[in-house]
């Protein structure tokens, strides 16, 4: 049996695109320090050439690495692994004024090649980026950005940047859970994989 959402309801629609893999994302704040947030809603869209689009808020609230973007037009796309999982969130949490999110993460700066942003060193991959376009989509914000430059782990991708699954874990999330006074999220923490030879 399947059941509608309809009018009012219809925004809900969206938790049904789980799971997301979320990756982190760096910015500079105007004051050049390191900024660092998690996002789910990232995607490519196009291979030449190399080009991703991130949605981020921008109604009522911007979000902090938007206002960022905005500024810079550059990021980097930090791609890390389940062992990352209770980081992601705490980079999910609100600050307290004067903190930076990837000072309490304890994150390990990774210099970038073409933008001032800088990457995390404990995740597997890390995507330089530069914005190209800014297009209004609703709540969101659509971020497409050019690649300029991507390193990854060789340890964790093989020769055709598939992940490989014997040494890397990609954090895969289910969503989060309501409960009285707090919230339960889900992430996958193994991989069975399904090969069809054709």
């Amino acid at each position: 049996m399947k059941i509608s959402l309809e009018n009012q309801q219809l925004s809900n629609s969206i938790s049904l695109i789980q799971p997301t893999c979320p990756v982190l994302c760096t910015t500079k704040n105007e004051n050049s320090s390191d900024h660092v947030a998690p996002f789910s809603w990232f995607i490519p869209v196009s291979r030449k050439p190399p080009r991703v689009a991130l949605a981020l808020l921008n109604t009522p609230k911007k979000q902090h690495s938007l206002v960022n973007i905005e500024r810079t037009n550059e990021f980097v796309i930090n791609i890390p692994d389940i062992s990352l999982a209770e980081k992601i969130l705490e980079c999910a949490s609100p600050l307290k004024s004067g903190e930076s999110k990837f000072e309490r993460s304890g994150f390990t700066i990774l210099p970038s090649k073409y933008v001032n942003a800088n990457g995390i060193d404990e995740c597997r991959a890390n995507i330089e980026c530069k914005a190209c376009n800014f297009i209004d989509v609703g709540d969101h914000k659509l971020i497409i950005a050019d690649i300029l430059s991507c390193q990854y782990d060789t340890n964790a991708y093989n020769q055709d940047l598939n992940p490989n699954y014997n040494t890397f874990t990609p954090v895969i999330y289910f969503g989060k859970t309501n409960l009285e006074h707090s919230q339960a999220h889900s992430f996958l923490n193994s991989i069975d994989l399904y090969n069809i030879e054709i």
